[in-house]
């Protein structure tokens, strides 16, 4: 009996739990939007004009608030959804995918500020997702004196390079006649990517007419200042540069620099064109694109001091794809700085980096982030010197072989610095930056050397400019001893506006400085940082932007042979 029961209990139970309904306490209505069709297109917009307001499918994206701006304080306009930072579009935008309707969207664009005529303009943009597109959007008349369509549509490529630690890289030459009363100079032209010593990059980069782009093409990663050339050699000026480096004045009939001389109306052309430095990631994938733009040049005929725009075709370096962060790789070269010994092979982890003969470089190899070790061999196969240690991924590194006071090979490595970053006190603090107080400073356009002292017959080195004053801070040229670098804010920095300067080598000691000049030493002037000379026939410059190192190297004792009597060496770490 107790059994049946049990059995029956068992039956209601099984029966009940197949029929009970749990309650959804927990259930909520999700109404946020459908996101599903959110994130960005494969279609940008490139802005070569001044406007800033922007609106899509009649839906507006900026701030159209229009307030006097107190000067300094322009940032302080609202800032929307999609442009926070002051509501106004800039010089690039993406545009999200969830504005385009069947593939498509109907863009305007305008110009509003205070007390400045409008300038509206609009198109429709289509999107194929498996060919991503830029549309430009050019200056027109009155600025240029050509007819030509103000919105580009442009393809671009988004795949990566296909060898590991290289990037790509094209030019879009969309130069546009500027108005003749600019007086500025026709650069519309067929144009050529070049290195910063003017040689072309390659073929395919090389004199593409005006409203057409070239192919793109593969190059190891690294820090360049590209240039762009139009066939008789003369340089287009790059957009952008900062009041610091005076970048923002420009002559229109060269597009050259400006330097202003005693803060009169008269000014002297330093024969330079600005193009920043920049690294260029592996795997990355860039545009370098043409275009009409405003630049301010100094008024002559005014009152002493005061500027005055005018309009020329300027240079944008564009990302086509986000910069992938290097992870992976670093740069390595070698230097043979040992007077003693003739041509020099280097090697890494047993594999082969390059050649140098004395007071030369290898080229720069691309290599996997770790633990390496570098030797150098002479023409007889011996080892000369080894060394060892852990190179971290996207640093630029050179490997130096000298001779040690002790008469023995080493290798000095020694990391650069290509950022054109440094750091600074801010005025009335400390002055070390314990107290958190470090300014980070940077140079597009940079002119920045850092010294060695690789001489086994000068214990401590110190160099100065021609007047006997330190090259730069003291800890960065004052007392060098032989193989050791400095590893603490490395670089002298001048500007690209600085008269003729020149280097100068004493013997020194930690009690006195700066010493005795070694009158033995050639003086090093500015001019020998030029590449080549004959490139400039206007005017000469007194130097080249880029990142130098300036090595002490050969000896002092002795009678010495041809080409091996101390003297300084120069090693340029940017192409």
């Amino acid at each position: 009996m107790y059994y049946k029961r049990f059995a029956a209990g068992l039956l209601l139970l099984s029966i009940g739990m197949l029929s009970c309904k749990k309650e959804k306490v927990d259930y909520s209505y999700d109404n946020r939007p459908d996101k599903a069709v959110g994130g960005n297109s494969t279609v940008r917009l490139v802005n070569f004009t001044d406007n800033n307001q922007l609106s899509v499918n009649g839906d507006s994206l900026t701030s159209y608030l229009i307030i006097k701006p107190v000067p300094g304080q322009e940032t302080l306009y609202p800032g929307t959804y999609w442009f926070p930072a002051n509501g106004k579009m800039g010089s690039m935008f993406t545009i999200p995918r969830q504005f385009l309707t069947n593939g498509s969207a109907d863009i305007s664009t305008d110009y509003l500020a205070y007390s400045i005529n409008s300038n509206p303009l609009g198109f429709k943009v289509t999107e194929d997702y498996n060919k991503p597109k830029d549309y430009v959007l050019m200056r027109g008349f009155p600025f240029s004196a050509e007819k030509v369509s103000r919105v580009r549509e442009v393809p671009r490529e988004v795949t990566a390079p296909a060898k590991a630690g290289y990037f790509k890289i094209r030019i879009v030459n969309l130069a546009d006649l500027p108005n003749a009363s600019w007086n500025a100079e026709n650069v519309t032209k067929p144009l050529t990517l070049a290195y910063a010593d003017g040689s072309p990059v390659s073929a395919a980069t090389s004199n593409v007419h005006p409203q057409t782009w070239s192919s793109y093409i593969e190059l190891p990663y690294g820090t360049y200042q590209f240039k762009v050339l139009t066939p008789e050699g003369v340089e287009v000026r790059a957009e952008g540069g900062t009041a610091l480096e005076n970048t923002y004045m420009s002559e229109p009939s060269s597009s050259n620099l400006m330097r202003v001389v005693n803060a009169i109306p008269n000014a002297v052309s330093t024969g330079l064109t600005f193009s920043p430095l920049k690294t260029y990631q592996p795997g990355g994938v860039y545009t370098i694109v043409v275009g009409l733009n405003v630049l301010t040049m100094l008024n002559l005929y005014g009152i002493p001091g005061e500027t005055a725009i005018y309009f020329q075709n300027v240079f944008r370096v564009l990302a086509d794809v986000s910069e992938p962060l290097n992870t992976d790789y670093y740069r390595l070269q070698a230097v043979q700085a040992n007077a003693e010994e003739g041509p020099v092979s280097f090697r890494v982890n047993g594999a082969r980096l390059g050649d140098a003969g004395y007071a030369t470089a290898t080229d720069y190899s691309i290599l996997v982030a770790g633990e390496a070790t570098v030797e150098a061999v002479n023409a007889a196969g011996a080892v000369l010197a080894t060394a060892t240690q852990r190179f971290t991924a996207g640093q630029n590194y050179t490997a130096w072989l000298y001779k040690t006071p002790e008469g023995k090979n080493a290798i000095s490595m020694v990391a650069n610095n290509l950022t054109g970053s440094w750091y600074e006190p801010l005025p009335g603090t400390d002055n070390t930056g314990q107290d958190g107080s470090l300014n980070r400073m940077t140079h597009a356009y940079p002119f920045n050397y850092r010294f060695l002292n690789l001489c086994p017959d000068l214990p401590y080195a110190s160099f100065t400019y021609g007047n006997g004053q330190p090259a730069g801070a003291a800890a960065t040229s004052r007392n060098l001893q032989p193989g050791i670098p400095v590893t603490n804010q490395p670089y002298a920095r001048v500007l690209q506006d600085a008269e003729d300067y020149r280097f100068m080598v004493y013997k020194s000691s930690p009690a006195i400085y700066p010493g005795s000049w070694i009158s033995s030493i050639p003086v090093l002037k500015s001019t020998a940082f030029i590449a080549r000379p004959d490139r400039y026939t206007r005017v000469k410059p007194v130097h080249e932007p880029g990142v130098y190192t300036v090595a002490l190297a050969g000896r002092l004792n002795g009678s010495q042979p041809e080409g091996k009597s101390a003297r300084m060496i120069i090693i340029k770490h940017t192409k």
